[in-house]
């Protein structure tokens, strides 16, 4: 279960979205009229870009549902999990809680709830095992490897522009308090983009493991992202996505919806490990 754990700790790594030129269509006709409604979509990402550039922390909190289809095992695998992570971005460091329930798929993880814990900080990576009831403290490598991330990569608006060049296939609308802004992210015209994204997420020995990523295929990949129309923060950030694995002349499938809230920005100054985690915490060898 310690790989599950590992692997759950990239769900941090956020996903936005870009712009174009359009002005935002009202979701209803109750939304009043304000000099902000006559912005047009790339003046909403530029603005989105520029706030961005001031954000030294903020607080997430998401909600995930997967169901896993594996070769080999008969049922699926349903996996409902909440995180909230507190971030600071200079010098990077996290604070993450997570709940976890496992329903289906192989007898050794079926029915099982677990809430665990982690900090990211210069001191390095911990992470509290609830089935043995210890702290963790992750390879040195696994820690140096998020430290040294760009800044940019923390930080939910930065990758905007990492989707200029679909600009014309987003919608755009908009209520009294914000911008919202969607996009169908599926098909060949995609595929680049959201393989490149999921190599991000990979451990260093599975990146350049070209066949891996030519038997990935996404599917229904949705994006719907909320901007605050003062601050231009983003408060919320909702993904649906299916992919596709060939392992072995079998397939596995697995589906996902996200559904996260962005809040708290600038108003966490300092995250520390507490002195008992340093003290406890067991090392593990990678």
């Amino acid at each position: 279960m310690k790989k599950i754990f590992i692997s759950f700790l990239s769900l941090m790594v956020i996903f936005v979205l870009a712009a174009c030129s359009d002005k935002a269509d009202p979701v209803n006709s109750n939304v009043k009229s304000k000099k902000e409604d006559s912005l047009t979509l790339q003046e909403v990402f530029e603005k989105t870009t520029e706030a961005s550039k001031n954000l030294k922390s903020v607080h997430s909190d998401l909600e995930l549902k997967q169901t896993m289809s594996v070769p080999g095992q008969s049922d699926n695998m349903n996996i409902n999990s909440t995180v909230s992570v507190d971030m600071v971005l200079d010098p990077i460091a996290m604070h993450q809680k997570m709940k976890m329930n496992i329903e289906g798929g192989d007898e050794s993880v079926q029915g099982q709830a677990m809430d665990t814990e982690a900090y990211l900080s210069k001191e390095g990576f911990f992470m509290f095992e609830p089935t043995s009831g210890v702290w963790m403290q992750l390879p040195k490598e696994l820690s140096d490897t998020v430290l040294q991330m760009p800044e940019q990569q923390m930080n939910p608006a930065e990758q905007l522009n990492q989707l200029k060049e679909f600009a014309d296939d987003f919608s755009f609308k908009q209520d009294d308090a914000q911008y919202i802004l969607s996009l169908k992210a599926s098909g060949d015209k995609f595929d680049q983009f959201l393989k490149d994204n999921a190599k991000q997420l990979m451990p260093d020995q599975l990146k350049e493991n070209e066949e891996l990523f030519n038997n990935l295929k996404f599917k229904n990949v949705e994006y719907e992202i909320f901007i605050d129309k003062k601050t231009f923060d983003i408060t919320k950030l909702n993904m649906t996505q299916e992919l596709e694995m060939a392992i072995e002349d079998q397939k596995m499938t697995m589906k996902q919806e996200m559904k996260s809230t962005y809040t708290e920005y600038n108003k966490i100054k300092e995250i520390k490990v507490p002195q008992e985690v340093l003290d406890n915490a067991q090392k593990i060898e990678q």
